[in-house]
C-alpha cells in the first residue's frame, strides 16, 4: 500500500514539475504596425519610430529573457527586465530607424528566452508605411571617378507619390556641379522626373555639394539631395589626403571600374 503511495507521489511530483512551465507573451500580438507615417517638414528627414510593448508571463514558472535580436541596424531594442514572475509583465520598447525609405516597411526582431525549449525564438514584426510626397532614387548623386579635366556624370528621378500636384519653386546646385532642369516645374501625381547632373574634375581630389529643392507647400522646408564623388590625377592617382573605403566581401572579387565606392572617400584629419 506505501509503495502505491509512493509511486503515485512520484507520478504526481512528474505530473507538476511536467506542467511547470513559463510561458511568454507578446501583449497585443506578434505584428505592431504603426499604419500610416507621414513625413512633415523635410521629404528627407530621417524618422525613428517608437513603441512600447508588454511582454507577459502567462506561465507558472519564471521566465527568463536571453536576449532580443534585431533583423538590422535600423531596429533598436530595450528591455526592462530580463526575469518576469509568474503572471508579471515587463516592456521592451523599441525604436526602428526608417532612414530615407518610402513605402511599405517590414522588418522583425527575435526574443529568445527559457519558454522556447528549441531555442527558436519569438519573432515579432514591425511594420510601417512611410509616405513622402516627394521621393528621391536614388537619394544622392554618387558621382563615378574621373581623371582631371573629365566630366562625371550621375542622375536622380524624383516622384510625386501624393494625390495632388505639386511645383518645384526651387532647383538650386551647388559647388560647382550643374543640372538640366530649372524651376518652376510641376509633379503631377504619379509624374517623375529625372535630373541629370555633371561635375567636370578641375583638380584631383574628393568632391561634394547637393542640389537643394524646393516645393510650393510651406510644410515641407526645402532639402538637399547629396553629390559627391572622386577626381584622380592623369596618372590614375589619387588625392593622398583622400581615405578610400572599400566595401568587405566574405571572398575576394574582381573590382570593377565603374562600380561606385561603399561610401564616399573622406579627407584625412
Amino acid at each position: 500500500m506505501n509503495r502505491f503511495f509512493l509511486l503515485s507521489a512520484v507520478a504526481l511530483g512528474i505530473t507538476v514539475i511536467a506542467f511547470a512551465q513559463p510561458k511568454l507573451e507578446i501583449v497585443g500580438g506578434e505584428t505592431y504596425d504603426w499604419g500610416k507615417v507621414v513625413v512633415k517638414n523635410n521629404p528627407l528627414k530621417l524618422v525613428t519610430l517608437e513603441t512600447e510593448v508588454t511582454l507577459k508571463n502567462t506561465g507558472n514558472k519564471t521566465l527568463i529573457i536571453d536576449t532580443v535580436k534585431v533583423g538590422c541596424g535600423c531596429t533598436t531594442p530595450y528591455l526592462e527586465s530580463k526575469v518576469i514572475e509568474p503572471g508579471k509583465s515587463t516592456k521592451l520598447r523599441i525604436g526602428l530607424n526608417a532612414g530615407l525609405n518610402s513605402g511599405e516597411m517590414i522588418k522583425n526582431l527575435t526574443i529568445f528566452s527559457n519558454a522556447d525549449p528549441e531555442n527558436t525564438g519569438r519573432i515579432m514584426y514591425l511594420k510601417a508605411n512611410v509616405f513622402r510626397p516627394i521621393t528621391v532614387q536614388p537619394s544622392a548623386c554618387n558621382f563615378p571617378e574621373i581623371k582631371v579635366g573629365e566630366v562625371a556624370r550621375s542622375s536622380v528621378t524624383l516622384k510625386n507619390n501624393d494625390t495632388r500636384p505639386y511645383t518645384l519653386t526651387m532647383l538650386f546646385p551647388t559647388k560647382g556641379i550643374k543640372i538640366d532642369k530649372q524651376a518652376p516645374i510641376t509633379l503631377n501625381p504619379g509624374d517623375t522626373l529625372q535630373i541629370n547632373a555633371t561635375f567636370e574634375g578641375k583638380e584631383r581630389g574628393y568632391y561634394n555639394g547637393n542640389i537643394i529643392v524646393q516645393i510650393d507647400d510651406p510644410e515641407y522646408v526645402p532639402f538637399e539631395i547629396a553629390a559627391y564623388g572622386n577626381v584622380k590625377g592623369l596618372d590614375g592617382s589619387d588625392d593622398p589626403s583622400v581615405i578610400k573605403i572599400q566595401p568587405v566581401s566574405a571572398s575576394p572579387k574582381k573590382e570593377s571600374a565603374a562600380a561606385p565606392a561603399a561610401e564616399p572617400p573622406r579627407r584625412k584629419k
